[in-house]
């Protein structure tokens, strides 16, 4: 699934954008409603412990769109110089009645 760093640092940096917006949710929750989270014993902090998740989020996304912005240039397009040649068309007049129980791909 992820055999390049391209690929693991896109995955990666959906996973952090996700944890960014649940923690925020969860500190602004903390700071300003805190009685709808219960069984929170400090809730000052669970409030810090929240912003700093989501400090660690804000970095492991930002060295996922280092490693993107790294790799984006690597890729070159694979059609090019490749010589690929497209199949001959036939007119339908030309066909038989047999070609069309034969496969599309042949």
């Amino acid at each position: 699934m992820c055999s390049d760093i391209g690929t693991t640092s896109r995955v990666c940096a959906m996973y952090s954008f996700t944890g960014i917006i649940f923690t925020l949710y969860v500190g602004v929750l903390l700071q300003t409603q805190p009685f709808f989270i219960t069984g929170i014993d400090d809730i000052s902090t669970a409030k810090s412990n929240a912003f700093g998740a989501m400090g660690m989020f804000i970095a492991t996304f930002g060295i996922s769109l280092f490693g993107i912005m790294r790799t984006s240039g690597d890729k070159t397009d694979d059609l090019e110089g490749e010589g690929f040649q497209l199949g001959t068309v036939t007119s339908v007049s030309s066909r038989s009645a047999g070609d069309y129980a034969a496969s599309r791909y042949d």
